[in-house]
């Protein structure tokens, strides 16, 4: 099967040199990251460094077939062009679209519409989500509504980051939807059933090194987590996302002074930003652009914790036990369909000890149920995969 990848991409799109056509063009290196611009533009491309993990999974659930990844920016620079639809339609047999939070008020899928009609082939949509579930239906961009009236219309496949997806686009109409979550999740089986086998351990509440995410910048509830887990000589490991580009995580200072180290991950320039100065610890702020060396870094830690689900999921990818705060719709989605324990924000955020609270939650956690659903999740996500005839 020659497949036609597309939409989030994995850190590989980093080497991509050029494409035309069907062709794309690889350089055999990384742009280098070393200035305020530099981190601020590599984190500006993918938008959320998060999203790796989401293309990568697409790629490797897809490994059995000739794959190319086609940057989506070629396809929506290129749909006025006959001749390059010509040519990814006699290329390949199918398209494999990698998404996220395409579901949502803000954001409408005009471009996708249009390159999906031009696309003669079936369309596989891995990963599709809503972000904000609450009046949805009511709310859906034109775009996005064009966008499902397309695949409606073509021999088109829905793999859902859950149930809620599902059922909206079944309403909607689309014929083929199954829930089968990110395919993040199935990367590393095996690193994943280890991480969720060393979960049910209190003894984690008293962990000091500790792989931190949520939303700095925008509000100090990660600090107070640090705080409240870790010793005060300890050293708080933050991992940024997407903050220097979507809440307000500053660099102050000129554009081309130095500001990343490479070899450590550390953004090494001085910071600003909303309730910097309630930190109590001291800290490290890492950000990654390669999945790799963010595995490799993370698999040096005992606990990974916070409010981002692929900050902890790259944990879970390198058999660290991980637990979540689920902060929105899009987490509770994805958590609750793949069966991962983890703790609401209201119920953790007015905890007044919270060690106490997360060792009593660890020590209550059915390990065997948690692998047995995971599992599950893994053997229905190969079996929709092979449905299609991937």
């Amino acid at each position: 099967m020659r497949v036609l990848l597309t939409g989030i991409p994995s850190y590989l799109q980093r080497t991509v040199a050029g494409v035309s056509g069907a062709q794309v063009r690889h350089r055999p290196y990384f742009e280098e990251v070393r200035t305020k611009k530099d981190l601020i533009d590599q984190v500006r491309k993918i938008a959320n460094t998060g999203n790796y993990l989401i293309g990568e999974g697409a790629a490797n659930s897809l490994k059995a077939h000739d794959v190319t990844y086609v940057p989506f920016w070629h396809l929506a620079q290129s749909r006025d062009s006959d001749e390059t639809f010509a040519a990814l339609n006699e290329e390949f047999d199918i398209c494999v679209f990698a998404s996220a939070n395409l579901l949502r008020p803000g954001y409408s899928a005009d471009v996708e519409a249009e390159v999906f009609r031009r696309l003669d082939m079936p369309i596989v949509v891995m990963g599709i989500g809503i972000q904000r579930k609450e009046g949805l239906k009511d709310a859906l961009p034109a775009g996005t509504q064009a966008f499902l009236d397309v695949l409606r219309g073509k021999e088109s496949f829905f793999l859902t980051r859950g149930y809620f997806t599902a059922e909206f686009l079944r309403e909607a109409g689309m014929k083929f939807v199954k829930p089968t979550g990110c395919p993040s999740l199935y990367y590393a089986p095996a690193e994943m059933r280890r991480s969720l086998g060393a979960l049910a351990d209190p003894g984690l509440a008293e962990a000091q090194k500790i792989s931190f995410g949520g939303y700095l910048g925008s509000v100090a509830d990660t600090i107070v987590d640090a705080h409240a887990l870790l010793k005060p000589d300890s050293v708080a490991n933050y991992v940024i996302q997407d903050e220097v580009v979507a809440y307000n995580l500053g660099l102050p200072g000129a554009d081309d002074m130095p500001a990343y180290d490479r070899a450590s991950a550390r953004i090494t320039a001085a910071t600003e930003y909303k309730h910097a100065e309630k930190w109590q610890r001291k800290y490290d702020l890492l950000v990654f652009f390669d999945t790799n060396q963010w595995r490799s870094w993370v698999s040096s830690q005992d606990l990974c914790f916070g409010r981002r689900f692929h900050g902890s999921i790259i944990g879970m990818q390198a058999g660290v036990p991980a637990l979540m705060i689920a902060v929105d719709d899009r987490m509770r989605e994805m958590l609750e369909f793949i069966g991962f324990p983890y703790i609401e924000a209201a119920v953790w955020n007015r905890e007044t000890n919270k060690k106490a609270y997360l060792g009593n939650f660890l020590s209550k956690i059915d390990t065997q149920a948690v692998i047995d659903r995971y599992s599950a999740c893994e053997a229905n996500f190969r079996s929709a995969l092979k449905h299609v005839g991937l």
